[in-house]
């Protein structure tokens, strides 16, 4: 999911109607903080008319002059979906991680969110290494990778997938130069490959994605290449980690 930035969320809630849930406690923290609808207007340099007409109005605000309560909603929203999330896994799975949501498209406000309710924070992160990546959140927590993979057009389909590489051999070295700097890396615990298979010549059903992203192809005919790689990294992964 995008989390967008990070008062995105809060915009989306004032410009919902009256009835949305998330609109209506928006405005309850504002009428709380502000007390009355003058003084709002006194800060973010609207007019309305009452707490009333600020329910029913679609309109965003003034960024900047509303930056604050923006993004004071926009953490309570995110923290809420954490909370909300980690307490019914945790109710039926004491035992269980929760692995957060896997974060493509994020930002350091929801970030910091996650890593307040998670067990590990995890990300989907599509680039050629994870040696230097930055956790944003603000805090010293584990991480786990729930999807990256590369993809080359001398074998296989027609799309080498969200990060090309010149062919199976250089598919491969990306393989083992990802992998281990994620071993390398403090927070990182783990990174998973996506996907096993690659995917349908003729692309998914629901978006026609049709990747050359698999260990083997779409008659199970392995990718040797990769496949040596990943055995070769997980024959080292102790010795490389020290």
């Amino acid at each position: 999911m995008s989390w967008g930035d990070e008062v995105s969320l809060a915009l989306a809630a004032l410009q919902s109607p009256a009835e949305q849930a998330a609109k209506r406690a928006f405005v309850s923290d504002l009428r709380a903080k502000y007390n009355r609808i003058e003084a709002l207007n006194q800060a973010w340099g609207s007019h309305h008319a009452s707490w009333e007409a600020l329910l029913a109005s679609r309109e965003a605000p003034d960024q900047n002059q509303a930056r604050r309560d923006l993004e004071a909603f926009y953490t309570r929203t995110a923290e809420q979906y954490f909370r909300t999330v980690r307490d019914a896994i945790k109710a039926v799975a004491p035992s269980q991680l929760y692995l957060g949501c896997r974060f493509a498209w994020v930002n350091p406000r929801a970030a910091a969110a996650a890593a307040r309710y998670c067990d590990v924070v995890s990300y989907n992160l599509y680039r050629s290494s994870v040696a230097d990546f930055q956790f944003s959140g603000g805090a010293d927590v584990t991480l786990i990778i729930g999807e990256f993979h590369f993809g080359a057009l001398d074998r296989g389909l027609f799309h080498p997938g969200l990060v090309p590489v010149a062919d199976q051999r250089a598919r491969a070295q990306a393989y083992k130069d990802y992998v281990r700097g994620a071993l390398r890396h403090p927070q990182f615990v783990g990174c998973h490959w996506f996907k096993y298979s690659d995917e349908p010549t003729t692309g998914r059903v629901y978006d026609e994605e049709n990747y050359q992203i698999g260990f083997v192809d779409v008659a199970d005919s392995p990718y040797a290449e990769t496949i040596v790689a990943s055995r070769e990294v997980g024959y080292q992964l102790y010795p490389a980690k020290n």
